[in-house]
């Protein structure tokens, strides 16, 4: 490593050289040479540096050192300079710089001391040796500021040599005079620098000043205009898609033109929609790629190609009958073509056709139900059409008075249960008619006549009614005995009293009810029945039944009960005595006594009405020719309690049980000794003055209702503060 210093002002210029190596940082060869002819020194170290350091005057009596090196080396990272106060002081880093940097001012020096300075070489293996040291002792130096400003509507740097300038962000520099400091500008991608202006300089190159004064100087920028050109877009084919650029600008969907920079590489990137496939590119790009770059260096055109994904829909036919299936659009005429092929998304609609005879019974696979099919190709699809031969509904019905049943061959009617069923068109159904025991066939109606067997043919609904009739029997109800009733059947036919024979079908059950009159006995039957119960009776021929009813002996005493009913309470007593209800509510009289039953109220309820063997509100009369019930119902007396509010406006009464509040509602009435609690409510700007009537004072008023009572409530307004 060589180090060169120089300091003006000096006796002469000095000037030592060291050879040092960095490793592993390539071999350049730097050669150095003193000022005015100075032999100069070559080395072939690893890394060959020269350092000069200058003393700097000024009338701003502040000093500077500057340091300048040759860098022949082409793979350090950079380099760090060390500083020590006086030739025996302790090295420490100033500064690191970066690769390819040739120079370092040290501003933070005094005049008068003496610093000392070394340089070493980095890269990523480490250090290389230390510089020899190069020292200078700074007299008071005359500094001056240069000033660079930026003006103009683009943007760029502006930076000097020796460094200290950097604008960007550092953009003044106090420098010695003497000094010859060089700016050159930079613009910014976008912009062009349009020249300099003050301080001397002008035009377009770099900027050199020997700084003799304070100076400003500004570096005007402007915004380049580069050319356009239109890249537009052009989607092509049965399908769809988007196409979108980077940089932005088309979205061809809405967007399919855009300018762009001369020299733009864009990007197209093509999406194809769902049912759609991308198919390539023509134009400006080739190719399947969905990306296709394109260099603007003029107007282009580019077409994207979509086709559209297709699926098959398939029509199959079932079932015993026959028919066609079209479709809407068209493409399946199922007779012939039973399958087409569809654009995806595309909604086709078919239509089943049965033919004469047949009926369409509904879809299978992407379809279901009777009607129209429409099916979305979204996908190959399937579709099943049912077809099945005509059918006719036979329905037979059954008359007369008899029973029996009709079957049908082939088989599908038993009425019996089955009364009607389904034939296919054109079939020869034979219905057979069996009447049931105690019934005779007495012949066919409807589509069919006589008592023969009843064919019908199928080529529409078919009704068919069999009659059967049945055979009747006499059943005959006589009635003796001391004692009176009556006989009643079920079903329904006799009613003896008035109707005491019938006839019924053979084979009916007949269930008969003997009922005694009051004062009477059922006995017992005879005939075709026995016992006291009911009795049934099956017709299979002419019956007799004979019902015996004997004088019920009348009994020595019968009981009267007295019930009481209704809110109210009270007491019935009977005369002659046995009743008194309080406690003792029943009580037995001799068979034709008369009882004479007398409701008494208590306070607060009153008699309202006899019910049972008593109506009205007189007095009970009972005559006790057999076991009677009286019931008595007792309601609650009710009073009223009345409030007036003097001044509703200033305040109302509410009640406790609720049905008072006066503001609206001013009287209730409530049971007799019923107790109600009033209380006033003034409003926020009165008061309550007090009660008056059934109440006194200003608390609460309780009021114990045994009759209509009054109460007046006063309000009067606050008196103003």
């Amino acid at each position: 490593m060589i180090v060169h210093f120089h300091h003006q002002g000096l006796e002469e210029d000095r000037q030592v050289t060291v050879n040092e190596h960095v490793s592993p940082v390539t071999s350049p060869v730097c050669v150095a040479s003193r000022p005015g002819g100075v032999p100069h020194w070559r080395s072939y170290a690893s890394v060959v540096v020269v350092v000069v350091i200058v003393a700097l005057f000024g009338a701003a009596h502040a000093a500077q050192l500057t340091l300048s090196w040759s860098d022949a080396s082409t793979n350090e990272d950079g380099f760090k300079i060390e500083r020590a106060t006086g030739t025996t002081g302790a090295y420490g880093l100033l500064a690191s710089v970066s690769a390819g940097t040739t120079g370092y001012v040290d501003g933070a020096v005094t005049a008068g001391t003496t610093y000392c300075y070394r340089v070493r070489a980095y890269n990523t293996a480490g250090d290389s040796a230390y510089s020899n040291a190069a020292c200078a002792t700074p007299a008071s130096a005359t500094l001056y500021t240069v000033t660079a400003s930026k003006a103009g509507a683009g943007s760029g740097t502006v930076v000097s040599s020796p460094s200290g300038i950097d604008c960007g962000s550092t953009c003044s520099v106090s420098i010695a005079s003497g000094t010859s400091l060089a700016l050159s500008a930079t613009p910014a991608a976008g912009s062009t620098f349009s020249g300099w202006s003050g301080a001397g300089c002008a035009g377009t190159g770099s900027c050199t000043l020997v700084v003799s004064a304070n100076a400003s100087l500004t570096a005007n920028f402007a915004l380049s205009t580069p050319a356009t050109y239109t890249l537009a877009l052009t989607k092509a084919g049965p399908g769809s898609g988007t196409i979108t650029s980077a940089p932005s600008g088309i979205i061809c969907g809405s967007t399919c033109s855009a300018a762009f920079n001369s020299g733009t590489s864009v990007t197209l990137t093509a999406a194809a929609s769902a049912g759609s496939t991308f198919a390539g590119w023509s134009g400006a790009c080739a190719g399947t790629g969905s990306t296709c770059a394109v260099s603007m260096n003029a107007a282009q055109s580019v077409t994207a190609t979509f086709a559209a994904q297709t699926y098959a829909l398939t029509v199959t036919k079932s079932g015993a009958g026959s028919g066609a299936v079209t479709s809407s659009p068209s493409g399946v005429n199922c007779g012939s073509t039973c399958s087409a092929t569809y654009s995806y998304s595309t909604p086709v609609t078919l239509t089943a056709a049965p033919t004469s005879g047949s009926t369409f019974t509904g879809w299978g696979g992407a379809c279901s139900g009777t009607g129209t099919c429409t099916v979305t190709m979204d996908a190959a699809k399937s579709v099943t059409a049912n077809f099945v031969l005509g059918t006719y509904v036979l329905t037979v019905g059954k008359a007369g008075t008899g029973s029996g049943t009709v079957t049908s061959s082939p088989a599908g009617i038993n009425c019996g249960a089955t009364c009607s069923a389904s034939f296919n068109s054109g079939t020869s159904v034979t219905l057979t008619a069996a009447p049931a025991t105690g019934s005779t066939f007495t012949g066919w109606s409807g589509a069919c006549t006589g008592t023969g067997s009843c064919t019908v043919t199928m080529g529409a609904a078919q009704n068919v009614t069999a009659t059967f009739t049945g055979q009747t029997y006499g059943l005959t109800v006589t009635r003796t005995g001391t004692g009176s009733g009556s006989v009643t059947s079920s079903p329904s036919g006799i009613n003896c009293g008035a109707t005491c024979s019938a006839s019924f079908n053979s084979g009916t059950s007949v269930t008969l009810t003997a009922a005694a009159a009051s004062g009477s006995t059922f006995a017992g039957w005879s005939g075709a029945c026995s016992g006291t119960g009911s009795c049934s009776v099956t017709m299979n021929s002419a019956q007799g039944v004979t019902a015996s009813f004997a004088v019920a002996p009348l009994p020595s005493t019968f009981m009267l009960s007295v019930t009481k009913d209704g809110a109210g309470t009270g007491i019935v007593a009977s005369s002659p005595g046995g009743i008194n209800c309080g406690a003792a509510c029943s009580a037995s009289f001799t068979s034709g006594a008369v009882v004479t039953l007398t409701a008494m109220p208590d306070a607060g309820s009153s008699f309202a009405s006899w019910n049972g063997a008593c109506t009205g509100a007189e007095s009970c009369i009972v005559n006790m020719s057999q076991a009677k019930n009286v019931t008595a119902t007792f309601v609650l007396q009710t009073v009223t309690l009345i409030v007036t509010n003097t001044a509703t406006d200033l305040g109302r009464v509410v009640s406790n049980p609720t049905g008072i509040d006066c503001g609206a509602t001013c009287s209730h009435s409530v049971p007799s000794g019923a107790v109600v609690s009033l209380t006033a409510k003034p409003t926020r700007l009165s008061t309550f003055v007090g009660w008056s009537g059934a109440c006194a004072g200003k608390g609460t008023c309780t009021v114990a209702l045994t009759q209509t009572k009054s109460v007046t409530a006063t309000f009067k307004k606050k008196s103003a503060k």
